[in-house]
């Protein structure tokens, strides 16, 4: 059986960390329960047709801040797909596509805090999310106002 192939919408161009700070004074020794506030930005350029999608994670032990950290993918966007979805100065991309970002972006912010984080963080870890729910419309980016 055989499939057809799509065209590949993007590639992934660059991961940044922006953000990475550990708060050792707050942290409680033999305590594994962690609280995580999550937020997300997304960043349009339209000169390189690249959108970068941010998750930033806040852990906290109790009400206290431990541990911060936040990553990005950058991820430049095929030529077709930029023009195809281009209207009046206005990119949309589907709420597929920015899910899939928010996916990829997910899974290296958890690759980037295993290798980061202290030893005595050890049980520390970003659990799975559920992301389908994230996302519940395309999104437009008015480029007049970059």
């Amino acid at each position: 059986m055989s499939k057809k192939r799509k065209n590949i919408q993007f590639s992934l161009i660059d991961i940044t960390t922006e953000q990475f700070a550990v708060f050792d004074d707050n942290f409680e020794t033999g305590n594994d329960n962690f609280e995580i506030d999550l937020s997300t930005r997304i960043k349009l350029s339209s000169n390189q047709k690249a959108v970068g999608f941010f998750t930033k994670y806040s852990f906290f032990q109790k009400t206290n801040l431990v541990l911060v950290i936040e990553c990005g993918c950058h991820f430049k966007l095929n030529e077709d797909y930029w023009n195809d979805n281009l209207k009046d100065n206005v990119l949309t991309i589907h709420k597929d596509l920015l899910t899939h970002f928010l996916f990829l972006t997910v899974g290296t912010s958890r690759g980037v805090l295993h290798a980061k984080k202290p030893k005595k963080f050890e049980n520390l870890i970003l659990p799975t999310l559920n992301i389908t729910t994230f996302l519940q419309d395309d999104i437009s980016f008015d480029l007049s106002k970059e």
